[in-house]
């Protein structure tokens, strides 16, 4: 036994490392590759159901990894760049695409891993503007180097009585389940154990039956990277973890009293056990697969009342313009003011979540504010974009002032969210620290903040509503805000004095940024009338 130990440790134990390191670099260079197109390109192919799992079986399948395609696409719900109802056809097309590695390794093709190698590590030398490619190359050949150094170290051992006494355990279905389920979320890739069990099968250390519940476990211990991952991420991110968890789960709860009937629909199929193997693993997948797909928005509803909450998916999309603009100036005019009314509701929400990041216990509102700090650059650049365009056209003197207002206030707008995401950072920062505001300061911030809020919300939801007494609300409204900030600095500069108590400048640039904020606020409605006038001018009136 003690040979036998040896040989497992100076042998199996390292083929199974670099088979690790082989598939955790493989997808780590694939990934680097391709960098913000993968980002962009996965939003876009992501429409619909049968599109997603299409390319989530792809990208598994390139990446060898269908942890990374999950996690990826968890990240990128949480960043507002797909729905959580676009990353439930990609996590669910990841288990197909996470068949490929067993079925390499069936079809004997880990004995090209050493070609594999050192075609990689010649290409990263020789290969000029594409010596990039060369590391992907490198880390696949090492994938099938280390299960061919397995598969070797076998041979030797496969006749012991204590070895297959241990593997004899797997007789037990609910063993090998937990085998699998284990040992998968310990390895962290459900790739590594699927082509463990077609090595293992090949040698013939493992029947058909006995591989098939540590391959429907493998799937279960695959969620537990993505659960991790999204621990701390938002409402929506963490359903698409959990529909990760409850979709595997599932299907294994599906397949268990079939395990008998998966076994001989593989038989059927033919070839050796190795090959039965993998066939039962992609068959597995793909019925699972293909049964969620189907009864996908009955599965979204069941993932959102498993993960109650009532935070609002925040998506970086605009909601009125297009791509391209109608050739109607008129109409073109009228998308883009909808548009900048819309960033204004962003703004208005974003000043009001940082606000709430002040308060103890924020920090789910610090990843909301700069989420929404975000979105708020996007509308800004969006906006920017479609009066770039329109300002090519012939356009009269008196649309050509409004296209400059227009920039400019969406200018605004964005500055107003730059100082709102300063005062999540100082929220963020006061937290750091180990403490919060004391609560007679926060309810002074709130005081002076409601002010802010009031003059914002003259505005309205149409900027083409502004006129002279709303400027007049608004002057009278930025008076008593600046009283009202004046009198709170008084009172924490006399705080200040007394060394007992505890101080520092975050008050004083927590009520600086609220002025700041204020002056845009003023300036935006001083814009906002102005455009009033201007397209009153030409008949034009109210957002409707």
């Amino acid at each position: 036994m003690a040979a036998i130990s040896w040989e497992l440790l100076f042998a199996i134990v390292p083929g199974l490392i670099l088979f690790l390191y082989g598939i955790e670099n493989f997808s780590k260079e694939i990934i680097s590759s391709v960098g913000e197109r993968f980002r962009e390109t996965l939003g876009k192919l992501t429409k619909d159901r049968w599109r997603g799992a299409l390319f989530g079986a792809l990208l598994t399948a390139t990446v060898q990894s269908s942890a990374a395609t999950t996690v990826i696409a968890v990240s990128l719900v949480n960043a507002g760049t797909i729905a959580f109802s676009q990353s439930l056809g990609v996590i669910i097309g990841a288990n197909i695409g996470t068949t490929i590695t067993a079925q390499l390794v069936a079809f004997k093709l880990t004995a090209f891993g050493p070609v594999f190698i050192l075609a990689g590590f010649v290409w990263g030398l020789i290969g000029g503007r594409y010596r990039f490619v060369g590391k992907p190359i490198f880390y696949f050949g090492l994938v099938f180097f280390g299960l061919q150094l397995i598969s070797g170290s076998l041979d030797p051992i496969r006749d012991d009585p204590q070895l297959l006494s241990l593997l004899a355990n797997l007789d037990n279905f609910f063993i090998a389940l937990l085998v699998g389920v284990l040992f998968t979320t310990a390895v962290q890739s459900s790739s590594v154990t699927s082509g463990l069990m077609v090595v293992l099968a090949s040698s013939g250390l493992l029947t058909l039956e006995q591989a098939i519940p540590v391959l429907l476990g493998a799937n279960i211990g695959s969620t537990t990277t993505t659960l991790f991952a999204s621990a701390k991420m938002d409402l929506w991110a963490r359903r698409a973890a959990v529909a990760h968890l409850l979709f595997n789960v599932g299907g294994v709860l599906i397949f268990i009293p079939l395990a008998g009937v998966l076994a001989d629909i593989a038989l059927d199929l033919g070839g050796n056990v190795g090959q039965q193997v993998a066939n039962a693993h992609l068959i597995f997948n793909v019925i699972t697969a293909t049964i969620f797909l189907i009864v996908i928005r009955q599965f979204q509803k069941v993932v959102e009342r498993a993960v109650p909450g009532e935070e609002k998916e925040i998506l970086f999309r605009a909601r009125y313009l297009t791509k391209e603009l109608p050739p109607e100036t008129d109409k073109a005019f009228r998308m883009i003011e909808k548009e900048l009314s819309h960033s204004l509701e962003v703004t208005n929400e974003l000043l009001e979540t940082s606000f709430l990041s002040l308060s103890d216990g924020g920090r789910r509102a610090e990843q909301k504010v700069v989420k929404l700090e975000s979105l708020n650059d996007y509308l800004d650049d969006q906006i920017e974009d479609a009066i770039l365009w329109l300002s090519r056209r012939s356009l009269t003197e008196d649309e050509g002032q409004r296209t400059i207002l227009l920039v400019r206030m969406s200018n605004l707008l964005e500055r107003l969210g730059d100082h709102a995401e300063d005062i999540g950072d100082l929220a963020a920062g006061v937290r750091e620290k180990g403490r919060t505001l004391p609560k007679d300061q926060v309810e002074q911030l709130a005081s002076v903040y409601e002010m802010l809020r009031d003059n914002l919300r003259q505005l309205g939801g149409c900027l083409l509503d502004v006129n002279d007494e709303t400027k007049a609300q608004v002057k009278m409204g930025t008076v008593t805000m600046n009283a009202r900030i004046n009198a709170v600095y008084r009172v924490h500069l006399e705080r200040m004095k007394d060394a007992g108590l505890p101080s520092d400048s975050t008050m004083l640039e927590l009520l600086t940024t609220m002025e700041s904020a204020n002056d845009k606020v003023r300036e935006l409605v001083a814009m906002a009338s102005e455009y009033s006038y201007i397209a009153a001018r030409q008949g034009i009136t109210g957002c409707s």
